[in-house]
């Protein structure tokens, strides 16, 4: 590593810029900015260096530089334009023992400016070492649209409570943990909706410390609430409110959206999106647009539910087109109903734009039809609950949209209450997000009744270029699955379709998504002989 990353304290040093143009019109400012005693050499300013100097922002000697002007100084920036200068300038600073950078001429820097990203507090720098500075500012406007005010007002916050927490909780492990909790709460996300009272509230209950009411601003005072994700085009309906949009984005494979929910993904000001969403539909979104990660895999970390809804609702409020992507459907085990529910009582208007539901899209694309006359005349549909403190840990995601995690699992927690009975009457049964709770749902099945040699296939990554499919029957499904190590998202499908599987394949089904072995045999409704395929 060339380049040794260091943020300086510049507080009441002396640092010196040798020149007055444009280049050091870009470099003074954040010096002073850093409490720097800032230094200009050179005959002239620019008008906006002119204006600093005048508010005594800076000294000026009004002359080209001379030997001995770098006496003392802590920092030197060389900005002439001029080789012969700068060359005397790092000359001079390198014997000095002055850190110097001589502008877009690598060789005479002792150390480079990053760009840089402030959020209050938050400081972030990027270099690319000196290689493409252009590619560093990029990158800085890429952070700076997923980096929004709420950060700063974190750390206001997280400044005030660093002593107090420190008093309460001396031990630092049980600190740390309190940290890390209040970081990967809903902070950041009710901050983001300008919900100030209820970011205080979280974090009281995750402390247990209050922190002070914030003195009364004065209206005029007042900030807008800040943004999150990408930096928001400025809308043409501000002064009213904007529309949620609900729209589904399918199983997995992009080209699956509905027209409809396309051509809203190409004009929305804030896409709200899920972990299962292909980057490829983002990048259809316009290159303004906010994009706000809020999804979860399963077992992981997300923005709660109550930080998506009030997050949809205040950016809607600005006026703003919001789109909330969801995997499959929103109203398929998407908690899309939520979202819509908090739209109307908040009086925010909304539309729910359907998507092709795992359900319907993984289980065709694999050659899986859920009714077949002498097969199968009906089928359930429903998800693969986690009991107790599980199933309420579900319960309080954000993961959208069916297949998408463990979005369906009861709201109270608690222990499993589908009718198993019934459901092994059914021709046949899709269960989703059941990967995990596979022996579980086998077992309940079998002690309903369902016969061990029933037909069971297993799509991972339905519709997706990777999509495996296993079949096996119930008293088979549960070491297959292991031995291929099958993780999610998968669907899992009970009944005798399976078995037409075999058939269906041989008639053109695309190889991305998941046709058979060309060697299987087709087998009618009273065949028991089904092969295990990947």
């Amino acid at each position: 590593m060339r380049y040794y990353p260091v943020l300086l304290d510049l507080a009441g040093r002396p640092c010196v810029v040798v020149g007055g143009g444009a280049v050091a019109e870009g470099k003074v400012p954040p010096l002073v900015a850093a409490g720097a005693r800032v230094t200009v050499i050179a005959p002239a300013l620019t008008p906006a260096l002119a204006a600093q100097q005048r508010a005594g922002r800076f000294t000026h000697l009004a002359r080209a530089y001379r030997p001995g002007d770098l006496a003392g100084a802590f920092l030197v920036i060389g900005a002439t334009g001029d080789p012969e200068v700068n060359r005397a300038v790092h000359a001079e600073a390198t014997e000095r023992g002055a850190l110097i950078n001589v502008v877009d001429d690598p060789p005479h820097c002792g150390f480079i400016l990053p760009s840089v990203l402030r959020r209050g507090d938050l400081v972030v720098a990027v270099s690319t070492s000196g290689s493409a500075p252009a590619l560093a500012v990029r990158l800085r406007e890429r952070l700076e649209r997923e980096l929004g005010d709420e950060y700063a007002r974190f750390l206001e916050l997280a400044r005030a409570l660093r002593a107090p927490l420190a008093e309460a909780y001396p031990d630092v492990e049980e600190r740390k943990r309190i940290w890390y909790r209040l970081v990967d709460s809903d902070l950041l996300a009710l901050l983001a909706a300008g919900d100030e009272a209820a970011a205080r509230e979280r974090l009281r209950a995750i402390t247990g410390l209050p922190l002070e009411e914030p003195a009364a601003e004065p209206e005029s005072a007042r900030r807008t609430p800040p943004a999150i994700g990408r930096a928001r085009r400025e809308s043409p309906a501000a002064g009213r409110p904007g529309t949620v949009y609900l729209v589904g984005a399918g199983p997995g494979d992009p080209s699956l959206i509905t027209a409809r929910g396309l051509e809203l993904l190409r004009r929305a000001d804030v896409v709200v999106y899920d972990r299962l969403v292909s980057p490829e539909l983002l990048r259809e979104a316009p290159a303004g647009a906010e994009l706000v990660y809020v999804g979860k895999a399963p077992g992981g970390r997300c923005m709660p539910q109550e930080g998506i809804n009030a997050l949809l609702v205040a950016r809607a409020r600005r006026g703003e087109t919001v789109v909330r992507l969801k995997g499959g459907d929103p109203f398929v085990f998407g908690r899309g109903a939520e979202e819509a529910l908090a739209c109307a009582e908040a009086g925010v208007p909304w539309k729910v734009v359907p998507g092709v539901s795992s359900v319907i899209g993984v289980t065709a694309g694999a050659g899986l039809p859920l009714t077949a006359r002498g097969y199968a005349s009906g089928f359930a549909v429903v998800t693969a609950h986690r009991a107790g403190e599980a199933a309420g840990e579900a319960a309080a995601s954000g993961g959208g949209g069916d297949g998408a995690g463990a979005a369906g699992a009861e709201p109270g927690g608690g222990a499993d209450s589908l009718d198993w009975s019934a459901l092994a009457r059914i021709d046949t049964l899709v269960v989703l997000m059941g990967v995990e709770r596979l022996a579980h749902v086998v077992g309940r099945l079998r002690a309903a009744g369902r016969a061990g040699d029933t037909p069971v296939a297993i799509v991972e990554r339905g519709t997706l270029p990777d999509q495996r499919v296993l079949v096996g029957t119930l008293e088979s499904i549960g070491e297959l699955a292991r031995a291929a190590e099958v993780r999610p998202p998968a669907t899992i499908v009970v009944g005798e379709v399976v078995r037409l599987r075999a058939a269906l394949g041989r008639n053109g089904a695309e190889p991305g998504l998941g046709a058979p072995e060309p060697d299987e045999a087709p087998v009618g409704p009273g065949a028991r002989g089904v092969r295990d395929v990947a």
